[in-house]
This record gives C-alpha cells, structure tokens and sequence, in this order.
C-alpha cells in the first residue's frame, strides 16, 4: 500500500539491522490466540469439518532482449531468468463460526538465468543471487482466523492486504485476462471488524458492510518488518458486493519509522466501483478505481526543507468492456492515470506509483522502466560522480510499476475451448510529466534531459503488443496443472530518442508460466 512514495531502504541490507529470522510480536501471539479460541469453540462445535489443503508450485521463464539504459548504451545483462514459488496452505473451519487460514512459502526466488546488478543497494527487486532453493527464504505468508459472531465478523492474524483492482493495496493473486504475474503481494499483521450496520433494514442495505481495524504492516513496498521498519496502520472501509456489482470507500492510515530513522506518515482515501457478473454471463464489465495520497516524509531531504516534505499523490484506473456469450469474447479498454512530480526541487512530492503486483503489459513497465529507473539510481548514487549520494536516491527504480504515467491499454480474450484462454493487447503510454533522468538533468543544470541527454525531450514512452495463451487443465478434483505462454513487442516513443536523432530498436519479451495447483 502507498506505492507512490516508495522506498527500498538499502541500508538494511548494508547494516546489521537485517534480521531475515525476525516476526513480529502480532506474529509470536498468534499461534496462541488460535489455540485458544479453537478450544473454546470447539465445545460447542456440532459437526465434522473436512481438512481443506490449497496451494501452488510456479515457474516463471522471462526472457527479453537488450535495452540501452543510458548514454553509455550501458544494459542490464538481465535476459534471461527462471523463478520458481512454492506455496501451501489450509482453510480450515473449526466450528460453523470459526474458520483458521494458514499459508507457509516454501521457496521463492530465481533458480536459473542472469543476475541483474544495476542499482544492486538500492532496489529489492535486484538479482544478485540464485535463491529460489534457499529455505532460509521460507516464511508464513498467512495466519489467521475468521470467527463469526452474531453481530460482526473478527478477522485477526496476518493476513493479505487486498482492495479493489488492486491499484493501491494488493494481495498478489493473479487477475485472469491480465498480462504479466503478480510476485508477493501485501501483507499486514492486524484485527478487522466488520458488520452489517443495516441488516434489520433488508434489501440492498442490508448487504452494505463497514469494516474497521489497525495493526502492524508485515510486507509491502514500503515496509518490511523483518527489515526492521516498523509501520502501524488503521483503515476503515464502508462496501456493498451483490449480483456483480462491488463499490465501496476505502480509507487508511499509517504512522512508520524505517530501519534508516527515516519516518512515513501518509493517509490515502481510495474509491471503488465495478460490474461484473462473471464468466458465463454477457453483458458490462466496467470498473473504477481512484486514489488520493497526502501526508509527509523525510524519505527524500530537499536543501530548503530538512524537516522533510509533503506528499499529495494521486492515481486512477477505469476500463469498461462488453462479455459477450460466444467464446466469452470479452473487449475491453483501460485508462490509466499516475501523477507524477515536474517539480522536484519544492517541498510536495505529487509522484504516484501503482502497486508493483498491479501489472500492466509485458514490456514497458515491467522491462524497459524497470532496468532505466535502477540505472537512473545507480548513476545519481556513483560516488565518482557527485560524492555522497543524496537521500531519496532510493526512490527512483520504479521497480516495474506504473509510475508517473498515463497509459491506454484495449485488450480482447477470448476462450475457444474450456481449457484454453486467448490474449491480444495493445499498450501506448505517456509520460506524466517530462520524461527526465535525474542525473543528466543535474549534469545539464537543471534543464529537463532525458537518459540519453537530450533535452526537453517527448513525454511520448511508446507503444506495446502483447499476445498470450494459457492452457488449464484440471487432472483430479482440485487438482489441475496451468501452462501458457505471453510475448510482447515494444517500440520505442520520441521520450527514448538520443540527440542524434536516433532511438533504441523494438525490444521483445516472451514470458512463460507453468504451474500445478489445487
């Protein structure tokens, strides 16, 4: 959650104040919490509930050509790499009120490929390692337990932090119909209580729902408590879901201190609407999603404002499309929208960036950004070329996210067979504000300069076409195995032009997904 003033941290990593073995006290308290509230109920449990076992083991193969990331024409290396996620868990009920949820991440990481040392420090998307074998890299996910009273429902534990389309808080399930896969996703030790205010009213209002809760953030972007960063929020949310139709307010708070003595105290108001009826039914698919940031940080140091600077952010997405029954031939358009920052010298920071598991073509964001933002990073932190790199430096690598742009993304699926899925996209992007790198527009004093050291340059990024398939195939009961394949093309806009008037070539990716679940 709060994607739009992100920070890595590198000095976790280059200080002993990593501690990859550390949970949270939320997390010690919670196998005790569930025991003894399974004691108490199951007095008066008055049936048998079977075991429910879930879980998934993924590769992912990416394999994409060269890109110049600066003037040098200086690459990342990075072409070729295989992931693998290992991943078990249980639903559990108790009694007909209590329901347990646990989750234990095997392995994750990179088995086999290239390694990737741009900006190495100063990102944690960075592959320096091959740790996809590492147990040490195992970690419980999910804990927690659901106990269903009369008037409210109790969620308590460490739990995916999800809302809406996943824009600003996801929990890293992946989207069908979507390009790309989702990586960790959000997580949060905290207490939820929801109710239904209106119940006794019935009709539609009775299905409306308020929630409230606080807690501790265990993992997301911005935090990672085994880093030591410490980020206690509250959030509160008022929805109705029924028939299709999901729209709600979402609002949440954060008080956080990084491993760094850094602070982040960011509120964010994000609104939802959708309409979906689902897979077997024609008619409108639509939805909304818009998010508002504000708050302050001393993350990013300006010299005019050594207490810190605020944060007013902001971010959307909207895309409508038609299900129709035949195939579920299913055309729709996105819209995006990332604020960015033209200003970077004053005291507000307008930079918005979507959840990194919000994933949005192949190419683009996940590929060419990426591997441009961390050299952005890498260049503005060299010691050889401006002495003690400035704080904020970390904030740069976008880490494959949408972040200060505007996109258009009309995609079509299509399913000829019950096990197969057919994709076609098509992705133009812009830049929100003068596609500028930090360094070359330092070294050009202050003149927008883009990586390649042209200045004044497009805020044209280019555009993209992605085509996909997947094959899922069910084998025994739960159990089904999934296997598909995404390539994407990206041709380079005028914001990537050089001062000689030429541009890096098309760039391709092929993306492949094989996964057995249940």
């Amino acid at each position: 959650m709060f994607h739009g003033i992100h920070s890595s941290r590198p000095g976790a990593r280059l200080t002993n104040e990593t501690t990859p073995g550390y949970f949270s006290p939320t997390m010690r308290r919670i196998p005790a919490i569930v025991v003894v509230l399974v004691l108490a109920s199951t007095a008066h449990a008055q049936d048998d509930y079977d075991f429910d076992l879930f879980g998934q083991w993924r590769y992912i193969v990416s394999h994409s050509g060269d890109f110049p990331l600066n003037s040098l024409d200086d690459k990342s290396g990075l072409n070729l790499y295989v992931d693998q996620r290992l991943q078990v868990g249980t639903v559990q009920p108790v009694t007909k009120y209590l329901e347990f949820t646990g989750e234990l991440e095997i392995f994750y990481g990179q088995v086999y490929g290239d390694h990737d040392n741009v900006g190495a420090y100063l990102r944690d998307d960075e592959r320096t390692t091959l740790r996809g074998w590492d147990l040490k890299e195992a970690q419980v996910r999910q804990l927690w337990i659901r106990w269903d009273l009369p008037w409210f429902q109790l969620r308590a534990g460490q739990m995916k932090s999800d809302w809406g389309l996943g824009m600003l808080a996801n929990g890293g399930d992946h989207k069908p119909g979507r390009f790309g896969f989702p990586d960790q996703g959000d997580l949060s030790d905290r207490v939820l209580l929801a109710t239904r205010p209106f119940a006794w009213e019935g009709g539609w209002l009775s299905k409306v729902v308020t929630a409230v809760g606080g807690g501790v953030v265990y993992r997301d972007e911005n935090c990672n408590l085994r880093d030591g960063d410490v980020g206690g929020e509250v959030i509160a949310s008022i929805f109705y879901r029924d028939e299709g139709i999901n729209t709600g307010l979402y609002v949440a708070g954060r008080i956080q201190n990084d491993s760094e003595d850094t602070f982040l105290n960011v509120a964010a108001v994000d609104l939802l609407f959708s309409v979906d009826a689902g897979p077997g039914h024609q008619g409108l698919v639509a939805a909304t999603e818009m998010a508002l940031l504000a708050g302050k940080t001393d993350r990013l140091i300006h010299a005019d404002h050594l207490d810190g600077v605020d944060l007013l952010a902001f971010g959307a997405v909207a895309r409508a499309g038609w299900r129709f029954g035949f195939m579920e031939f299913l055309p729709t358009v996105e819209f995006g929208f990332a604020s960015g920052d033209a200003d970077p010298h004053d005291d507000t920071v307008t930079a918005f960036s979507f959840d990194p598991d919000y994933k949005v073509g192949l190419v683009l964001f996940d590929t060419v950004l990426r591997g441009v933002s961390a050299m952005a990073a890498a260049e503005a932190a060299d010691p050889e070329r401006i002495g003690e790199p400035l704080p904020g430096t970390d904030m740069l690598p976008t880490k494959g996210r949408v972040s200060g742009a505007i996109y258009l993304n009309p995609t079509i699926q299509i399913q000829p067979l019950d096990q197969l899925t057919v994709m076609a996209g098509f992705l133009y992007a812009w830049s929100a504000v003068p596609f500028a790198q930090s360094y070359q527009t330092f070294e050009n004093g202050g003149v927008n300069t883009n990586l390649y050291g042209l200045q004044d340059p497009s805020r044209d990024l280019g555009y993209e076409i992605d085509v996909g398939l997947e094959w899922n195939q069910e084998i025994f009961g739960d159990l089904r195995a999934v296997a598909g394949v995404q390539a994407g093309w990206f041709f380079p806009g005028s914001a990537f032009d050089r001062p000689d008037g030429t541009r890096p070539d098309t760039i391709m990716r092929i993306l492949g997904r094989a996964m057995i679940a249940w």
